[in-house]
């Protein structure tokens, strides 16, 4: 937190801007335009196999980081080295997005290694950025700064969905073949995806402060060793933190739920409703219109009624989203619940950011932020592959989401669980 007790403009600016270069990421190749590309293009249109092969691509990035975030958020808090460790995760992020322009049909082993990469140095960011959240808030405005970021961000997936649009053609023409001028076009979006995200996030590393605290002295090695044993330290005193664990636990059913959403959306809303090119393109510059305010408005709330009664209401309002959207009957129903979707998914993520920023042991926040990335990945892994595999085995994208909906009602069930912050840290 600031020294003054006050949260400085400056630095909540740059950690701002790291969400709208980061969003580009999100909204660009996570979900309109390399996830249609990979299968449509990559895979093939004809191929039954496509959602179940992105699937399993996301979930094997989720892996790598289930087995290192842990120990890479222990070293960035002992090392104090939380911003450059958020930089190697920018630059590994960037350049891998940019290698995805070289991509072409039926390369399925380069898109999947490419991909794979570049989600992992995207997610694996997350352990740092979301552990600098208290250098830039304080204990009174963390849900409104959480949202503030979120929502914020989500202007910068608008951005480079605008800056990308022209680019975004239809794929395929009427006999289902690639139209090569619109493939030459996805390429060339990832180019664009990638030099927005590392020039928007220039002021992140210009503006927000490392923690106060002066970092360990040792080598690199050192750190890993000392950052093992605490994990293991604090594996065997979950008790202690018993809050924090819940809903580490609860962010594994609800992450599942909103990884799969986002993961196929734009893939759902092609395959079942024949979305494509432009009208694709229009569906998802609503979401990120109406999530931005939405998004401000839910960490607002959450600082006012308390943050574990807000985060309960999105979840509810997930399961009943979910459950019209495997029953919707047409494009305009997709209209009509897009912006619920939308302000759900900034919603969720921004209020159970803030409350588990509040339930973390001060100077531990990168440490227990690499378990709750690992709880996240660990439950969008279960989500990912339940919906790829029920839809090709269905061959029934409805199917697949409906199976979804539940993942929020178990997150509900841990969530309403909670009820204490955190336990003073051993002297």
């Amino acid at each position: 937190m600031p020294a003054s007790g006050r949260a400085a403009w400056g630095p909540i600016a740059g950690y701002c801007l790291y969400d709208v270069a980061n969003s580009s990421f999100t909204t660009l190749i996570s979900t309109v335009a390399f996830a249609v590309y990979f299968s449509q293009v990559v895979v093939g249109a004809g191929d039954g196999r496509s959602d179940l092969l992105w699937s399993a691509t996301t979930a094997g990035g989720h892996l790598v980081l289930i087995l290192s975030a842990p120990l890479l958020g222990a070293v960035a808090d002992r090392a104090g080295r939380r911003k450059r460790f958020l930089l190697l995760s920018t630059v590994l992020t960037v350049v891998s997005c940019a290698l995805l322009s070289t991509v072409g049909p039926g390369q399925i082993g380069r898109g999947v290694l490419l991909f794979l990469v570049a989600s992992v140095g995207f997610e694996g960011g997350y352990i740092f950025y979301n552990a600098l959240l208290r250098e830039v808030s304080t204990p009174a405005t963390l849900g409104r700064i959480s949202g503030l970021s979120w929502g914020v961000g989500f202007l910068g997936g608008l951005a480079a969905l605008a800056l990308c649009a022209p680019l975004l053609t239809p794929l395929l023409d009427a006999a289902g073949r690639p139209v090569a001028s619109a493939v030459a076009g996805y390429r060339l979006s990832f180019l664009v995806v990638a030099l927005f995200f590392a020039l928007v996030s220039v002021p992140t590393f210009l503006l927000v402060p490392e923690p106060a605290a002066p970092p360990a002295r040792g080598s690199w090695r050192e750190h890993g060793a000392v950052g093992l044993s605490r994990i293991a330290a604090t594996l065997s005193q979950l008790r202690r933190h018993r809050d924090a664990a819940l809903l580490a636990a609860a962010s594994a059913c609800y992450y599942g739920g909103i990884e799969t959403v986002i993961k196929f959306s734009a893939i759902y809303a092609t395959v079942t409703f024949g979305m494509q090119g432009p009208e694709l393109t229009r569906l998802f510059i609503l979401a990120n219109v109406v999530a931005a305010p939405g998004t401000l408005a839910g960490g607002a709330l959450a600082d006012r009624i308390g943050h574990r009664r807000a985060l309960a209401g999105t979840l509810l309002l997930w399961f009943g989203l979910l459950a019209l959207g495997a029953s919707a009957g047409s494009p305009r129903a997709l209209w009509l619940l897009t912006p619920g979707i939308a302000i759900a998914t900034g919603s969720t993520q921004a209020i159970g950011r803030a409350l588990f920023s509040r339930l973390a042991p001060a100077a531990r926040e990168a440490e227990f932020f690499g378990f709750y990335l690992l709880c996240n990945k660990a439950g969008s892994i279960g989500g990912l592959v339940l919906f790829g595999a029920i839809s090709w085995l269905s061959g029934n994208q409805r199917h697949a989401l409906l199976a979804v909906a539940p993942l929020f009602l178990a997150a509900l069930v841990l969530v309403l669980a909670i009820r204490r912050g955190p336990p003073p840290e051993p002297a």
